[in-house]
């Protein structure tokens, strides 16, 4: 085989996508859930400091991004673990929300 064979190849078993770019996009994810993270705990702190209360919104917010992402990965790859980090990331994400809802509406 030659060059233009074997990468006619390489593309055809990789449906034309980039692996370089779908690498680039992994660690994006990664460090964006992590910036994201960092955010919420120094919401949290200031929100903590100069009101006196706990934000929830926040940490809802940021386990629903992360129960997402490993949902996904368990649906695409079917590695157990992933679906046990989703699940609790979903639970944690639910039980903030119950927070919220009971500050914001008193109705808890």
């Amino acid at each position: 085989m030659d060059k233009e064979e074997i990468l006619k190849k390489s593309r055809e078993e990789n449906n034309d996508r980039d692996l370089v770019e779908l690498e680039v996009l992994h660690r994006a994810n990664n460090i964006a859930l992590s910036v994201g993270m960092l955010i919420c705990a120094l919401i949290s702190v200031l929100h903590a400091s100069f009101r006196h209360s706990v934000d929830y919104a926040v940490w809802t917010v940021q386990f629903g991004m992360m129960a997402t992402v490993m949902l996904v990965k368990y649906a695409k790859l079917k590695k157990r673990h992933e679906l046990l980090l989703g699940l609790a990331y979903l639970v944690f994400s639910m039980m903030f929300f119950l927070f919220y809802l009971g500050r914001v509406l008193g109705v808890f």
